[in-house]
């Protein structure tokens, strides 16, 4: 049952797969991350971790315009610049540091050695599909009932991946050790138990064919117990505090309020109550790719990648559906769009805090 922001809303349960489909113990998927991932390793002996963290950073890897790129208080650098992506040998090689049980305290000081210098962060998540689905087509709902479609299948599902990507103002991305190697991050949780757990099968045999190994997450994911604490711990110390981006964040977000507030957590029942509850959480400025798109001149209809591609955006890392890499193209997007479309702050601020296709914040 959902609790409905006004009248019913009528909706088909997916029925839980067959059993062939939900007790398969063997994954088609590599037992080890995709070969675009850092391998994950215990932390190396190394000293203290600020002595490892760049001074300066390269710049991200988004194909480049001739057009400067304003916003004094962005301290964005004009295009001509920075160096041409792809142009050269010296772009960045970009990397994504996986996360699990073993590596979960390391990976977790070492993100917040970076939060004074890298005050911008985008998101996405990577969860079992929607097992409530609109009996008709989902753009003719009413915004209370995209939340409350929303809060029904996100009360009942479980994260399985959730990707980081902290960058500044002038799109420049975390690097260690002085060498050239950018990193964003790829946490992997270990609640979901595709043997008992509702989803959607064409959900996990696409993440299954992008590299997800359902029985590793089970047994070596970070718990979501041990997570949200944390990742409150990261807000009161500035992670994202310049602004937090996502791509039809909705169920980003709403998966982050359900971890900060731990098991047993149920969203609010409204999307203007959903909107105190993440307000009073985050305290940010939020920033949709996807509703910026919507007021862009040109027609920039589409998901992730094909807005991207409409920008000349290339994905420098990885494939889609891989939360990491999906983070990273999140953000070169949205550093793109902000350079063509909003390059003053008053632009950007009408299009801050909406999340497409859920609430305006």
């Amino acid at each position: 049952m959902i609790e409905p922001a006004s009248a019913p809303i009528k909706m088909r349960f997916v029925s839980k797969p067959a059993p062939a489909d939900v007790t398969e113990t063997n994954s088609s998927a590599p037992s080890t991350p995709s070969s675009s991932s850092s391998s994950d390793t215990t932390a190396p002996p190394y000293g203290a971790l600020r002595a490892f963290l760049l001074e300066s950073a390269a710049p991200c890897a988004t194909l480049s315009s001739q057009q400067p790129m304003s916003g004094a208080a962005w301290g964005l650098a004009p295009a001509q610049h920075m160096p041409l992506p792809f142009a050269t040998a010296a772009a960045p090689r970009v990397e994504v540091r996986q996360v699990w049980a073993h590596n979960f305290d390391w990976e977790v000081k070492l993100i917040e050695s970076l939060l004074p210098k890298f005050r911008y962060l985008a998101v996405d998540t990577e969860f079992p599909g929607t097992v409530y689905r609109p009996v008709g087509p989902a753009y003719m709902l009413t915004p209370e009932k995209r939340y409350a479609l929303l809060k029904a299948n996100v009360d009942e599902l479980e994260l399985i991946q959730l990707g980081l990507t902290l960058f500044d103002a002038g799109c420049r991305l975390p690097g260690l050790g002085g060498g050239s190697t950018r990193y964003v991050w790829e946490f992997n949780f270990r609640e979901f138990d595709v043997r008992r757990h509702r989803h959607a099968p064409e959900s996990i045999a696409m993440l299954r064919t992008k590299g997800v190994d359902f029985d590793r997450t089970r047994e070596d994911g970070v718990d979501a117990s041990v997570f949200g604490p944390r990742l409150r711990k990261w807000l009161r110390a500035g992670l994202g505090r310049a602004g937090v981006v996502t791509f039809s964040g909705g169920y980003d977000l709403a998966y982050l309020v359900k971890m900060m507030f731990g098991r047993g957590y149920k969203l609010p029942a409204t999307a203007e109550e959903f909107e105190g509850v993440a307000k009073s959480l985050l305290r940010r400025k939020l920033f949709d790719v996807k509703e910026m798109a919507r007021h862009c001149p040109r027609d920039l209809r589409g998901g992730l990648d094909s807005v991207a591609m409409k920008l000349n955006v290339l994905r420098t890392v990885g494939e889609a559906h891989q939360a990491g890499s999906d983070s990273l193209l999140t953000c070169h997007t949205f550093m793109k769009m902000r350079e063509r479309y909003f390059d003053d702050d008053d632009k950007l601020t009408r299009v801050a805090g909406m999340l497409a296709g859920i609430t305006a914040f």
